[in-house]
Formats: C-alpha cells, structure tokens, sequence
C-alpha cells in the first residue's frame, strides 16, 4: 500500500494519472485552478466515468494487497476521486445557487445500473453537499447525508440494455476487433497479445489486453508486485518499462473505439443527449431543477461528449463534462469539461471544441442555445425502443 496518495500517483503513467489529456492526438495540460459558474447560469449539467475501479480478470488472482472489493468494483481511489469531484462542483456553483442541504426541486441525479457508477455518484454528491442546520441529521455522520438518484441503463448503459438488437450490431466489429483501427491494433500487437496469453492463459484479444492494463493501474496504485514475467520479460526486444508502456496502450481500447465509431456513438450517447437537451429547454422556460448530475462509463459518456462536439479521444476515472445554462442576454450554453488532478483534487475549466461550435462562442465560451442544438441535432435519440430495434415489448 502506498504511504500517500501522490506517493502512489507518481507511479504510474502520465497518459492515465499525471495532469494530462489527449486531445486530437495533442498532449494538453491541466489547468491548476476550476473556472466559477457564470452569475447569470440557471442550471448546471455535469456527467463522468465512474472513479478508478478494479480490473474484471486479476493478472495475479492470489494477490491480497489490492482488490479486495471484488471484480469491476470501485476501488477507494475511485471514490477518493468521486469526491473530489462533487468538491469542486459546489466550489464552482459558489455561494448562493444550491441550498447547502439537497432539496428535490433544485438537483437531480442519475446513474447506471452498474455498481461502480452508483457509488461513484454517491461520493460525488457526499462533496457536493455537507449538511448543516436542519439537515444535519447525525454527529457521527456530520459530513454526509443520503441523496436519491434514479438508476436509467437506457440513457446511461445502453450496451447492458436486453432486446437491444441495434446495439448489439453496432458492437459487434468492435467486440470481435474487426472494426479497422482495433483490427490493426490487433495485428500490430499480436506479439504482445501472444505474450499475454501464454502467460496469462486468457484470450490473445484486445480486450484481454485491456484488463491486464487495468491491472497495471491498480498494481501501481497500490504499489503491489508485477507478475514476474512483466517484471522480467523475456519477449525480445522489450524490458520492462518498455513492455509495460506498451500494454497500457491498450486502455480502454473497446470503450474508446465505440466512442470513435459513428454508428456504436450515436447508440450509446443518443438517448442521453436527448435528456440533456430536454433539460435545458426546461430551464429556459424557468423550469426544473438546478443541478443534474449523471454517473455512466468510458463509452457511453465519451460517446455523449462527441455527440456534443467535445474533442476528446478519451476520458480517465471520473472524468467528464459539465454544462452550464443561461437565458441572459440570450439563451445559451458553456461547455465544460471536468478532470481528476490527479486523484482527490478535481479541476473544471473550458472545453476544446470542434471547429464548428468553437466559431459559434462568444467572447465568454457561450453558444447560442439554438444554434448549438441545430449542430448536434443529428446525434438524437427521441424513442430508445425504436433505435434499439426492438419487435416486442420488452423491459430494458
């Protein structure tokens, strides 16, 4: 275990953990410091990838040290990273925009149904809200306080939804790593994947590939030992720096290539961008809520992001974006992105945008509300059951 949190950060790898983030095939730089929400915003939008979670294969199944939460469960990283999250929220909304108690009619919140969302979101609204006067309902529990959420896979974990036929096909050439950029990974990876597999006895698959780099993570994380045949490779031409690096580059690699590819984009983010969207049209006519949070996974928010016209080719543990609302001098929409940095502080600041939206700014980032939707327009899903396919009535 490590002694401290940046003791155990300073292990791992820059592209995963450090202050960094690809954009466009660009390296770009955290920013140190959370831009405030706009005096004029009515309604903030934020939606992540759950926190650090474990791996679903364990490279070293005997291993103790780490783990211990079970397959795919979040791991306390992942939660200390969930918190930080919903710290920096109400640092950004500031005084006076949410009651520092949760009430119903001003916040929202959703998640997966998966249990690394679900607690991801519970530790990001323990941030957002510290109860205090009447709301504060137990010393032993002074800084925390139970918040409702409503669990929704359709608009946040499409691909687990059943009687999905449409997903499924939008899957499958990324699933069985035919579609083209997973194809050549496979083929240019193959003497890694064979490495893998005859030491692991998994599949020589990508995304075999990917768990053992979940592993990693976690292994450095907690600064447990690496398999001896990754702390002392005998593929040639690699030491272990080098073998190490080159199965991190398998991160992520199915959930990222859904998000790049049109047809597994629109199926995952669609629905949701409907909701966003239902949200804000609500908040221009001086309705709903005032905070609405949403906790998914890499794909489906990812997805969501390039829907929007965000220029990220990947998210890392509880990252994502948040959106704020206007409707002076004219409705409009801010378009933020949000990143841990690196675990328990989390920072908020302006998003890259494609070209299309970046032109479409004002001199303070706002878009113009209907312009913005007429740009992103395409990317709707209205009816889930329909795009999903279905020929019955089935439950999700």
């Amino acid at each position: 275990m490590c002694l401290g949190l940046m003791a155990c950060v300073a292990a791992l790898f820059p592209i995963l953990w450090l202050a960094t983030f690809t954009v466009a095939e660009e390296t770009v730089l955290l920013p140190k410091q959370s831009i405030k929400k706009h005096p004029d915003t009515v309604l903030v939008l934020y939606g992540m990838r759950h926190g650090n979670r474990n791996p679903e294969n364990f490279v070293n199944p005997v291993e103790k040290s780490w783990g211990l939460e079970g397959p795919m469960e979040l791991t306390r990283f992942g939660k200390l990273q969930a918190l930080g999250l919903g710290t920096a929220l109400r640092q950004f909304v500031g005084k006076g925009f949410l009651d520092e108690n949760y009430l119903p009619k001003e916040a929202q919140f959703f998640s997966s149904s998966a249990a690394r969302c679900q607690m991801t979101l519970q530790a990001s609204t323990a941030g957002l809200y510290t109860p205090v006067g009447w709301g504060d309902w137990s010393k032993k529990f002074d800084n925390w306080s139970p918040v409702p959420y409503s669990i929704d896979d359709p608009m946040l974990r499409m691909y687990a939804v059943s009687d999905c036929p449409n997903s499924d096909k939008a899957w499958a050439p990324i699933s069985d790593d035919t579609w083209g950029p997973l194809a050549e990974m496979k083929q240019k990876g193959k003497v890694l994947l064979d490495y893998m597999a005859k030491n692991t006895g998994w599949d020589a698959a990508v995304s075999k590939a990917a768990d053992l780099a979940d592993n990693i993570i976690e292994i450095k994380l907690y600064n447990a030992t690496l398999p001896d045949w990754l702390e002392h490779p005998t593929l040639p031409g690699y030491d272990k720096d080098s073998l190490v690096k080159a199965y991190m580059e398998f991160a992520e690699a199915h959930q990222n290539a859904c998000a790049e590819n049109e047809d597994c984009r629109r199926m995952m983010g669609g629905y949701w961008l409907k909701n966003v969207l239902d949200a804000i049209k609500k908040a221009k006519d001086g309705k709903g809520p005032k905070i609405i949070g949403y906790a998914s996974h890499t794909e489906v928010t990812l997805a969501l992001m390039k829907l929007m016209g965000y220029k990220r080719n990947e998210i890392t543990t509880t990252a994502g974006f948040a959106i704020e609302f206007r409707n002076k001098p004219n409705p409009g929409v801010r378009l933020l992105d949000h990143d841990p940095n690196p675990v328990e502080t989390h920072v908020i600041y302006k998003a890259a945008l494609i070209p299309e939206l970046e032109k479409l700014m004002d001199n303070e980032a706002f878009i113009d509300l209907d312009k913005f939707e007429a740009a992103i327009q395409s990317g709707v899903i209205s009816k889930w059951e329909e795009a999903c396919g279905r020929h019955s009535c089935a439950k999700p």
